[in-house]
């Protein structure tokens, strides 16, 4: 079918409403998880499978679909995870167990990660570093319009109607967004640029022997790994402390909003004062804010507000250093965008659900266990990055 031309702007809405459907859908069903497990009646740790099992599908999904859109084109592949994305959902809408509630999970968690990874090598195939970092932070920005929106509304949802109710919001607005891709996304893979299995191959072996490259996938992967572990347990927190996943889901807007910010600041002065600093800044702040946290918890101050006000500050500390990360990785690479956004992806990925399955048997009775894991993550990326990952950040000419 030939697609009707976009703006820039309206491919940037387009390619945020794809990407934005993994997030979504992990940040809409965080704050129902403990009503599941509830419904289900089984253990923390077999209701986090529901988090943990589709955090690794989505990696392997990352690595396998950048290859793929390599070969085959990026909207082939959008369009086909979109479709499986729309299958789990359904089976997890009509679970008769947590085992196929993780199942359906899983499956949908395969399809979304085809708009994640193909997404940005999209970005990649029409962009240079700087502007590609400039898009990305504008493309996330409304992105986490409706991201920050998920928890709120997945907690009042869940109340309201059950927690089954919150696939049947991401069903409806899957639907409308795979159409849309049907309708509008264009290819943007140069012609001619079709990649073979061995070029993928030797491209992706390659970039795991940069250490540029995995300097810059290894920070990124903190970023998820200290977010996933956080929105996994924060939520039993809080139903411990007497709270309802519907406050969970408000407070959790501070995190966006400073992530917002820091997105927003990206696409602002990204020119100005370059990609290098802002990815130092940003893991600055962000250790900052993760020693504060830890230190506040510690001191017990357990209100949600002393909880999440330094989230809000790792947003935005994050905010201003992810885009940054994934673009200087991305560009190591230009004739292999796909395969370097998959492999940052997978690599992302699997590390964040590894920290959550494994902090699953951590107690939740206060937030002491959650912010002293934030603060001993935080604290060791900003100490690598003084160490010398700071020079990885700029890629030298020609090492496609």
């Amino acid at each position: 079918m030939r697609t009707r031309a976009l703006s820039e702007r309206a491919l940037i809405v387009l390619l945020a409403a794809i990407t934005a459907a993994g997030p979504v859908s992990l940040s809409i069903y965080m704050p129902v998880v403990p009503l599941a497990r509830a419904a289900f009646g089984v253990s923390v740790a077999a209701a986090s499978t529901t988090v943990s099992a589709p955090l690794i599908a989505f990696a392997f999904g990352l690595f396998l679909y950048g290859p793929l859109s390599d070969h085959y084109g990026r909207r082939p592949v959008i369009l086909g995870g979109l479709c499986i994305y729309l299958g789990g959902l359904v089976l997890a809408l009509l679970a008769p167990s947590i085992g196929a509630l993780t199942a359906g999970r899983v499956i949908a968690a395969l399809g979304t990660s085809a708009g994640v990874t193909v997404a940005r090598a999209a970005m990649g195939d029409l962009y240079a570093r700087e502007k590609m970092a400039h898009k990305l932070a504008t493309l996330t920005m409304v992105m986490v319009t409706a991201n920050a929106l998920a928890p709120a509304a997945g907690g009042a949802l869940a109340e309201a109607f059950g927690w089954q109710a919150v696939f049947v919001v991401l069903l409806t607005s899957g639907i409308a967004i795979t159409l849309s891709a049907w309708r509008w996304l264009p290819e943007t893979r140069r012609a001619g640029e079709a990649q073979g299995p061995r070029g993928i191959l030797e491209a992706t072996a390659g970039l795991v022997r940069r250490r540029a490259f995995l300097a810059l996938a290894l920070q990124s992967a903190v970023i998820y790994t200290i977010f996933f572990v956080f929105v996994a347990l924060v939520p039993y927190v809080f139903r411990n402390l007497g709270r309802s996943a519907a406050e969970y889901g408000l407070w959790y807007l501070m995190i966006s909003v400073g992530y917002f910010i820091g997105n927003w600041c990206v696409s602002r002065y990204t020119y100005r004062f370059g990609v290098a600093r802002l990815i130092t800044v940003g893991i600055a702040i962000q250790a900052l804010a993760g020693l504060a946290g830890w230190l506040l918890a510690l001191g017990g101050l357990w209100h949600p507000f002393w909880l999440f006000a330094p989230w809000g500050v790792i947003g935005f500390a994050q905010g201003l250093a992810l885009p940054n990360l994934t673009a200087s990785a991305v560009a190591l690479a230009p004739r292999h965008a796909g395969a370097a956004s998959g492999l940052l992806g997978f690599i992302q990925q699997i590390v964040g659900a590894l920290a959550v399955q494994l902090m699953a048997v951590s107690p939740t009775a206060n937030p002491l266990p959650v912010t002293a894991f934030v603060a001993a993550c935080t604290a060791a990326a900003w100490l690598a990055h003084v160490a010398g990952e700071r020079r990885a950040v700029t890629p030298a000419a020609g090492t496609d």
